[in-house]
């Protein structure tokens, strides 16, 4: 299981070797269950990608494709959850997900945790 809960973290940087870049190739050597939780839970929200970023009058690129990451992940048959807990606080529950996602409550996570061979935290 690789669990996801920043978002954006060196999103100028790592504009093809994020989070989710790292979660699409460990599933590709030992399938496993993609779980958003905390900010990253924004990632699973079917929204426009953002624009892209300025600072300070410089145009500095764009953010990463997180809903591409997400196709590619789904595309090759990883599951993709987000935590309902993590919707709620960001005030998201309401918006509608990501096609291929699933939501999933807080104890559900707990009983993926006890089966789960190995847990990454990116």
């Amino acid at each position: 299981m690789a669990i996801l809960e920043r978002a954006h973290r060196g999103a100028i940087e790592e504009q093809y070797a994020h989070e989710l870049w790292l979660a699409h190739g460990l599933h590709r050597q030992s399938p496993m269950v993609v779980l958003l939780r905390g900010l990253a839970a924004m990632y699973a929200i079917d929204a426009a990608p953002s624009g892209p970023i300025e600072l300070g009058g410089v145009d500095w690129g764009a953010y990463p494709d997180y809903r591409a990451a997400i196709g590619r992940l789904l595309d090759d048959d990883a599951r993709v959850l987000v935590s309902v807990s993590a919707l709620d606080r960001l005030g998201m529950s309401d918006k509608r997900l990501l096609p291929g996602l699933g939501a999933v409550e807080d104890h559900e996570i707990t009983n993926l945790l006890t089966i789960a061979e190995r847990i990454f935290f990116l």
